[in-house]
């Protein structure tokens, strides 16, 4: 049995290469019109040939140094998007092949946040790398936001890499 493939996000070189790809399409149509204008089978004049006689008349001009730039820039940004590392959507649980997403991991931690006995409610978040804990209590906040953030990180211990955990104790009026 083989491990589980890390699950990552979709790589930067994406976009790009659906830009291109339409690009190359349009290309590809534009040769196959000149390629039938050529055999008679479509009226017209040549769309290569009107860009290569368009071509012809530009003469450098000062805007183009810059323009040149940008597209070598624009360039480089795409050779660093196609090879940058994907970075991972899911938490690892231990040295296992199992994955978890952030919002799985946060409904543990509002399960154990309801576990702990003067909790009376409790919501949580997960952004990358971090859980937020909200909780309402009717006993002191200090003490409960102890208990909780002892009960959320040894729910979610199983973790490769535990995320931080915030907790947010507010106390409810009677």
């Amino acid at each position: 049995m083989t491990a589980a493939k890390r699950p990552v996000r979709t790589p930067a070189a994406v976009p790009v290469g659906i830009i291109g790809a339409i690009a190359l399409g349009l290309l590809g149509a534009a040769a196959v019109r000149d390629a039938l204008q050529a055999l008679d089978v479509v009226k017209g004049s040549s769309w290569s040939g009107s860009l290569a006689d368009r071509v012809k008349l530009i003469e450098p001009a000062e805007w183009m140094l810059p323009f040149g730039i940008v597209a070598v820039l624009l360039g480089l940004w795409f050779v660093i998007a196609a090879l940058k590392p994907r970075r991972t959507t899911q938490w690892q649980v231990g040295d296992s092949s199992v994955w978890i997403r952030p919002k799985d991991a946060a409904r543990l931690a509002a399960g154990a946040a309801s576990e702990v006995g003067s909790v009376l409610s409790a919501t949580t978040s997960a952004r990358r790398r971090r859980i937020s804990v909200d909780a309402v209590t009717t006993t002191d906040a200090a003490h409960v936001g102890e208990e909780l953030e002892a009960a959320v990180t040894s729910r979610l211990a199983p973790l490769s890499r535990p995320p931080r955990i915030r907790t947010r104790v507010r106390l409810e009026e009677s």
